[in-house]
């Protein structure tokens, strides 16, 4: 509709205007039928542009939503099945590495508007057993004081907002308790995010499932930091008592926010495999999807890569996923990926800058033509 009305008002204009130039007699009467001509094709213009801004808004932030929508395949679930949701990455983002003032705030609601819109969206449209984030729940988790780590929280909670019923697990991810390069996995970190979002080693009976949440970023180093011996000590000893807390007889899922093929431990890897026997197992921490097949021990199982559900993460790749589990060992997984944000901005930038200009001729072509009857009523009051 709106081509249409973009091709037609050009047409229009010149043949008014060819009307009006061949209808005056006097160029006074052509100077002010042009005037009048111009101001209103920049006020029908103006109001072009407003509708155009409108649209592009509306199409970047729901239309794009609604597109990657019709795109998705939705695993169709069953009564006996493990649902899953999973996320990964949301890097929810912190005080420290945003710019500060204003355009932080701006910055932080923005990113805070995508993964919330997401989120409902992919619950509107699936309900899990379960939703599962995969780690890196903050951007600046590790290095937070205690306030602001509590003030993500919150965040975290209006954004990621489950309903009753939905169970929610949260493994630690080296932006959450640290274990990335020089970042010590220290027991404070790690007290404080259990106190949160539940031990970062656990096992969770999920129907006829066991879910078994790792901190494999304990394993990362093949020899850890003097103050990570405790919490890779406690990994340690979560790992030896596996086979006893186990039971044989259901499906194991590993959980965890490295992959495998990143862990440097690789004997201690092999005694978790073979302790868990995974049937499948679900990481994070590259931001892209992934699948990778492995033979460890004895042991033959597919790891799926949750891709990140952030843009700000340098990827355009971005996504959620859902997996069905059934008894009989069969998986139905679906990557459902989500709109790029970064060209609807320099796509508003543009449409915005045409509005103002758009504006400011309007604007110049009113004074034009309402300036010399405003002087010359001056003029004839007071001289």
């Amino acid at each position: 509709m709106l081509r249409q009305v973009s091709i037609i008002q050009p047409l229009y204009v010149c043949f008014s205007t060819i009307v009006f130039l061949t209808s005056c007699q006097q160029p006074a009467m052509l100077r002010r039928r042009l005037r009048y001509l111009f101001a209103q094709y920049y006020l029908i213009n103006l109001k072009l542009c407003v509708l155009l801004l409108c649209g592009t808004i509306l199409l970047g932030e729901v239309g794009c939503f609604l597109w990657k929508f019709f795109s998705w395949r939705i695993p169709a679930p069953s009564s006996s099945s493990l649902n899953l949701l999973l996320i990964s990455d949301s890097q929810i983002q912190g005080f420290r590495n945003e710019p500060s003032g204003i355009l932080g705030s701006i910055t932080r609601l923005d990113a805070d508007w995508y993964l919330q819109k997401a989120f409902m969206l992919l619950m509107m449209v699936f309900t899990p057993d379960a939703v599962i984030h995969l780690g890196d729940i903050f951007d600046e988790g590790n290095i937070a004081t205690d306030d602001e780590f509590l003030h993500y929280k919150t965040r975290h909670d209006k954004i990621f907002n489950v309903r009753d019923g939905v169970t929610k697990i949260h493994v630690a991810g080296d932006n959450d308790i640290g274990g990335e390069w020089m970042d010590s996995i220290t027991q404070n970190l790690v007290s404080r995010f259990s106190q949160y979002f539940g031990s970062i080693n656990e096992i969770i009976e999920l129907k006829s499932f066991q879910i078994v949440k790792v901190n494999t970023l304990s394993l990362r180093r093949s020899k850890p930091f003097k103050d990570e011996e405790k919490a890779y000590n406690k990994t340690l000893e979560f790992i030896d008592e596996l086979p006893s807390k186990l039971d044989g007889t259901k499906p194991s899922i590993l959980i965890s926010h490295t992959t495998l093929k990143r862990i440097s431990n690789k004997a201690t890897i092999t005694k978790l495999i073979d302790a868990i026997q995974p049937t499948y197992a679900f990481s994070g921490d590259i931001h892209v999807p992934a699948s990778f097949h492995h033979l460890i021990g004895s042991v033959r199982f597919t790891e799926y890569v949750v891709p990140t559900c952030s843009y700000r993460m340098g990827t355009d790749k971005m996504g959620a996923a859902i997996a069905i589990l059934g008894t009989d060992g069969s998986i139905d997984y679906s990557i459902l990926s989500l709109p790029v944000r970064y060209p609807f901005f320099r796509t508003y930038l543009v449409v915005l800058a045409y509005c103002l200009v758009s504006f400011l001729c309007w604007l110049i072509s009113n004074a034009f033509r309402i300036l010399p009857n405003t002087i010359c009523c001056l003029l004839s009051r007071y001289v």
